[in-house]
C-alpha cells in the first residue's frame, strides 16, 4: 500500500471510530459500548496493517488482558473497578501499539522502559494524526490536479447546496402542512438514529468526534508508519584509520552506558546492609512466632490484650515488604560481585531476606483477617489484602530475577502481577464480597455497619435483598435494606429511561439487579426522601481510619441495637 493511500484509509477509519465514539460515549452511560468499541479499535489497527509492514505476533499477548478488562466494564457496576479497567485498557493499548511492529519482544525490556514506551505511545498519537492528515491532504490535492478536481467539486457543490436546500425546505414546509409533517418525522428519525436529541450540544459533539477520530488516526499511523528516531553514529579508531562502529556493537555500547549504575557498592558494604536488615527481620519474625502466632497466653505487656496486639500493624508490614523489595532490587543493580563466592553470599542474603519478608506478609495477612473479623470489610482493606498475596508472588519473581532465569524476568513478572491483581479484583466482585462478608458477620451476632453498605454499588444487591425479604429481629436493618433497594431501583429506572441510556449502555450487574428489584417492586416500601437515617458517630470509617465528616454526601442509616 502506497504511503499516502494508507493515510487516506487511516483518516477514514479514524473518522468512523470518531462517529462511533460519539454514538457510544457522548452523554451516554458506559456499558457494552466500551468493550464493543475496544474490539472494533483493535480490529481496525490490525486490519489496516500494510502488507510490507512487519507484525510481531509475540507482542500481541497483551490484547488478551486488554479485551478482558474491556469486557468487565460491561459486567461490573463498581465505579472504582471500572475506572481501573479503563485505565488498564488504555495502558495495555499503548504498550501494544509501541511494540506491535518491532522485532524485539516487549517482555525483554525493563519495566521502566515499558512504562516509558506506553507514555510515549499516548503522547505521540496527536502528532501522528496530524501527519496522516497531511499525507491524506497531499493525496487529495494530487488527485484533484490529475482528474480535474471532480471529487473536490462535488464536495464544494454539496457545501453550497446545503444552505439553499435548508431555505427551500423551510419555505415549502410553511406552504404545506403534510410536507412539513414528513420533514419533521424524517428529521426526528435521523436525530434518534444518530443520538442527536439536542442540537444545542452540536459543537461539543463535533469536537468530541474529532478528538476520538484523531486518536484513532494517530494510533494507525503510530503503529505502522511512525518515524523512527535517527541513530547517532559512532566511530572508532583502528590504527591510523577511522571506521564506523558496527550497528550491533554500537547499540550494545549505548545500552551498556545507559544501564551502568551511577552508584556502585562493593560486596562488603552490601553485606553489611543486607546482614543488618536480615538480623532485624529475624528478630521481628522470632517475636511473631513467640507472641502473634503463639496466641494471647504469651502477651505479657500490661494493659495490652491479644486482640489489641493483633489488630494493628498490617499497613506498616505491607509498607516494610514493599520497601524491602525496592531495597533488594537496588542492591542487585549497584552491587559489584567479582567472584563467585560474592555472588553466592549476595544471593543467600537475598533469599533469607525474602523468606523473612514472606513470614511478615503472612503475619500482615493474619492481622488483616483479625481486623476484618472485628470491624468489618471495606474496599481499602479488601484491596490491601489482595495486594498482599500478589506482593508475595512478586517476591517469587524477584528470586527468579536474582538467579537470572531469563533476561528482564522481573519486568515481565511485574506486568503479569499487575494484570493478575486487577483481574482478581474483577473476578471476586469486590462490592458483593464486602456485602456478603459484612452480612455474614451480622448473622453471626456481630455489628453491621449499614452506613458503609450505603456506598456500595448495585453489585451488592444479591447480598442485600435477603436482608429485606427474610425475617429479621432488627427492624432498623430491615427498614434500611428496603430503602437501599428502592433507592437503587429508582436510580436504575432513571438510568434505563434517561437520555444517556441506549442499547449499548447494557451492563450485566445493573441489568441483573434491575430484574431482581423489578420482580420485587410491589413488595418494596415507598421511598421516603424526607427521612434522614442517623448513624452513631460522624465518620463512615472505623476507629478514625477515615478523616472528615462524610455525612453530607450520603443518607445516614441507623445501627443495630448495641452498635458502635
Amino acid at each position: 500500500m502506497e504511503r499516502r493511500t494508507f493515510a487516506i484509509w487511516a483518516v477514514g477509519i479514524g473518522l468512523v471510530l470518531g462517529i462511533l465514539g460519539n454514538v457510544f460515549f457522548y452523554g451516554r452511560v458506559i456499558g457494552l459500548s466500551f468493550p464493543l468499541f475496544t474490539v472494533l479499535s483493535v480490529i481496525a489497527v490490525l486490519a489496516a496493517r500494510p502488507a510490507k509492514q512487519p507484525l510481531s505476533r509475540r507482542n500481541l499477548w497483551p490484547l488478551i488482558p486488554l479485551l478482558f478488562f474491556a469486557a468487565m466494564v460491561a459486567v461490573r457496576a463498581d465505579g472504582l473497578i471500572n475506572l481501573l479497567n479503563i485505565l488498564a485498557v488504555l495502558s495495555l493499548g499503548g504498550l501494544t501499539l509501541f511494540y506491535l511492529p518491532l522485532a524485539r519482544a516487549l517482555d525483554e525490556d525493563s519495566l521502566l522502559e515499558q512504562v516509558g514506551h506506553t507514555l510515549e505511545a499516548g503522547l505521540e498519537l496527536p502528532p501522528h494524526a496530524g501527519r496522516e492528515a497531511r499525507f491524506a491532504w497531499d493525496w487529495l490535492r494530487e488527485r484533484r490536479s490529475r482528474r480535474g478536481g471532480a471529487a473536490a467539486s462535488v464536495l464544494r457543490g454539496l457545501m453550497f447546496a446545503s444552505p439553499v436546500l435548508v431555505v427551500f425546505v423551510f419555505l415549502l414546509g410553511s406552504a404545506d402542512v403534510v410536507f412539513a409533517d414528513y420533514v419533521n418525522k424524517a428529521w426526528a428519525g435521523l436525530r434518534q438514529l444518530l443520538g442527536l436529541q439536542m442540537m444545542g450540544d452540536a459543537v461539543p459533539r463535533l469536537l468530541f468526534t474529532l478528538f476520538v477520530a484523531a486518536l484513532g488516526t494517530g494510533a494507525l499511523g503510530y503503529a505502522w508508519f511512525r518515524r523512527e528516531r535517527p541513530v547517532r553514529r559512532r566511530y572508532i579508531a583502528v590504527g591510523s584509520a577511522v571506521s564506523e562502529m558496527p550497528p550491533d556493537e554500537e547499540t550494545a555500547a549505548e545500552l551498556e552506558a545507559k544501564t551502568k549504575p551511577s552508584v556502585k557498592l562493593g560486596m562488603i558494604e552490601t553485606g553489611v546492609i543486607l546482614g543488618s536488615v536480615v538480623a532485624l527481620f529475624a528478630a521481628f519474625v522470632f517475636i511473631q512466632f513467640a507472641y502473634f502466632f503463639g496466641g494471647q497466653q504469651n502477651i505479657s505487656i500490661e494493659g495490652l490484650t491479644y486482640a489489641q496486639y493483633a489488630r494493628r500493624g498490617f499497613f506498616e508490614l505491607v509498607a516494610v515488604s514493599v520497601l524491602t523489595l525496592g531495597l533488594a532490587l537496588w542492591l542487585d543493580r549497584v552491587t559489584v560481585r567479582q567472584e563467585r563466592r560474592e555472588q553466592l553470599i549476595f544471593r543467600g542474603l537475598c533469599v533469607a531476606l525474602v523468606a523473612l519478608t514472606t513470614v511478615m506478609l503472612v503475619s500482615a495477612s493474619q492481622r488483616m483477617l483479625l481486623y476484618e473479623d472485628a470491624f468489618g470489610f471495606t474496599q481499602l482493606r479488601v484491596y490491601t489484602h489482595v495486594f498482599m498475596h500478589w506482593l508475595g508472588v512478586l517476591f517469587i519473581v524477584f528470586l527468579l530475577a536474582l538467579f537470572r532465569v531469563r533476561k528482564n524476568v522481573f519486568s515481565l513478572g511485574s506486568l503479569l502481577v499487575i494484570i493478575g491483581y486487577l483481574g482478581t479484583l474483577n473476578l471476586m466482585n469486590v462490592d458483593l464480597y464486602i456485602a456478603d462478608r459484612n452480612i455474614a458477620r451480622y448473622r453471626a451476632g456481630q455489628e453491621l455497619d449499614i452506613a458503609f453498605l450505603n456506598i456500595l454499588s448495585v453489585d451488592a444487591a444479591p447480598a442485600i435483598i435477603p436482608l429485606y425479604t427474610e425475617t429479621t429481629d432488627n427492624p432498623a436493618v430491615h427498614d434500611w435494606a428496603g430503602q437501599w433497594l428502592v433507592r437503587k431501583l429508582i436510580a436504575l429506572d432513571n438510568l434505563r429511561e434517561g437520555d444517556g441510556a441506549t442499547v449499548f449502555s447494557a451492563n450485566l450487574s445493573r441489568e441483573s439487579a434491575w430484574a431482581q428489584l423489578d420482580a420485587a417492586r410491589d413488595t418494596l416500601p415507598e421511598y421516603d426522601s424526607s427521612s434522614y437515617w442517623w448513624y452513631q458517630g460522624s465518620y463512615y470509617g472505623y476507629e478514625g481510619s477515615y478523616g472528615g465528616d462524610y455525612r453530607s454526601g450520603w443518607d445516614l442509616v441507623p445501627t443495630p441495637a448495641g452498635g458502635r
